[in-house]
């Protein structure tokens, strides 16, 4: 606007000017013409002034318009802030309510199925772990009862062993007229050993092998032929058989042949002669038992049962003995050797025999109530981990939901947008089944 009034008074000017170089000659023309001159030139700058104040009034008008636009802007938009805030707020409000909601008929319903899991899995253990109770109670009394045999067993062995001497008395009285009959076969025999000790003890030894491999008692297990002992000097000894007994007890059985004498006895026909044979062959089995008691193999062999068993191997001689010094046996155990003959060993071997067969039968109990206690705990363990794949079905069947949910379900759903993308020119070679059947 300014440009345009210095335009006007600019020609203004020019034309006055011009004028006044027309009218050069003409004085009073002139002066006249300056003094409108400078009149209209006053005018202007009052139109100058006025418009200029115009133009400031309309800038702070301006001013105060935009100012006030902007306040009600920002307040504007401070209410849609709250608005929107507000609204976030609740949606988040609705959203944590639907997903407590959610996961309470969730909790709910894996809780209902847990109960009912385990409901079922007790019904089904129920008849095993009775089974397995009443399993359990009688190998328990069974154990108990074999443990008191097994006791009473090993307390009577001892006296059982002292009988031994009242049976041989017995055997004495019993066997007088048949020790009077011996056959040709056992007289041969003693010929064919007479004077030969080496012969004897071997053929003793024979026989005491005999019996025990007869007896059921495994060797090198239950009995052990010629085990290296030594004593505190560390000088060897072999007795002839070491028969251990079940809790580590030991027995020593040494076979002692006396027949020298023996078989001079039964070849005698002078009836004096035959007595003082016979107290000889007495003597000689008494020399055995002091021999043996010197060795003193209880001692040397761990865990022995205090006695050795002193073997004679002929039932014959050793019935002959007994009938010459009827305090033979009772000398003997003072010495803590008790003498033997073969019938007798195989009663003592056959008490060795019942004692294994218990603890072996006491053994498999322990093993079988060993292997039922860890059975019942596997089945243990089995329903615990069973449960615990039922809780797992359930949570990741809620968490499948979850996710089926987020891949088809809404509007906005995964499938639905990655379709979308074909409307944006994709050209995919394979097709989204699902999107496709729906």
């Amino acid at each position: 606007m300014e440009i345009v009034i210095g335009i006007i008074i600019g020609l203004a000017i020019g034309f006055f000017v011009g004028k006044l170089m027309e009218a050069k000659s003409a004085g009073e023309e002139k002066t006249q013409l300056v003094a409108k001159a400078q009149v209209l030139a006053a005018n202007i700058e009052q139109i100058k002034l006025h418009h200029a104040s115009e133009v400031q009034s309309m800038k702070s008008q301006m001013e105060n318009e935009r100012l006030y636009a902007a306040k009600l802007r920002a307040e504007s938009d401070q209410q849609w802030a709250q608005k929107l805030e507000s609204l976030k707020q609740e949606m988040q409000r609705m959203t944590i309510e639907q997903q407590k909601v959610a996961a309470e008929q969730l909790a709910a319903k894996q809780s209902a199925l847990q109960e009912n899991n385990r409901l079922q899995m007790d019904e089904l253990l129920k008849p095993i772990k009775e089974q397995f109770a009443d399993f359990k109670k009688s190998v328990e009394e069974s154990k108990t009862q074999n443990e008191v045999n097994k006791k009473e067993l090993q307390n009577t062995f001892e006296a059982t062993m002292k009988l031994f001497q009242q049976e041989q008395q017995q055997a004495v009285l019993n066997l007088k007229e048949q020790t009077e009959k011996i056959g040709s076969d056992a007289a041969n025999l003693t010929k064919a050993l007479k004077g030969d000790s080496k012969m004897q003890g071997d053929w003793g030894e024979m026989v005491l092998e005999t019996i025990l491999e007869n007896s059921g008692l495994r060797k090198d297990e239950e009995f052990f032929i010629q085990e290296n002992t030594k004593d505190e000097e560390g000088k060897n000894y072999r007795p002839d058989v070491i028969v251990r007994f079940p809790e580590g007890r030991s027995v020593v059985i040494d076979s002692k042949v006396s027949l020298t004498a023996y078989s001079d006895a039964l070849a005698a026909e002078d009836e004096a002669e035959q007595e003082r044979l016979m107290k000889a062959h007495a003597l000689s089995v008494r020399k055995h038992i002091d021999e043996l008691a010197a060795k003193d193999y209880s001692k040397l062999v761990d865990d022995a049962i205090g006695f050795v068993l002193m073997f004679i191997p002929n039932e014959t001689s050793y019935i002959a003995a007994m009938k010459q010094q009827p305090d033979l046996s009772r000398y003997a155990y003072q010495k803590k050797i008790i003498i033997i003959s073969p019938s007798n060993l195989l009663m003592a071997l056959q008490l060795a025999y019942n004692l294994w067969q218990y603890d072996r039968q006491n053994k498999n109990v322990e093993k079988i109530v060993k292997t039922a206690a860890d059975l019942y705990d596997k089945v243990a363990g089995f329903e615990d981990t069973f449960l615990g794949i039922g809780d797992l079905i359930t949570r990741l069947s809620g968490t499948f939901d979850k996710a089926r949910k987020q891949l088809y379900d809404g509007s906005g759903n995964v499938m639905r947008r990655v379709e979308s993308l074909k409307g944006l020119g994709v050209t995919p070679k394979k097709q989204i089944k699902s999107l496709e059947e729906s």
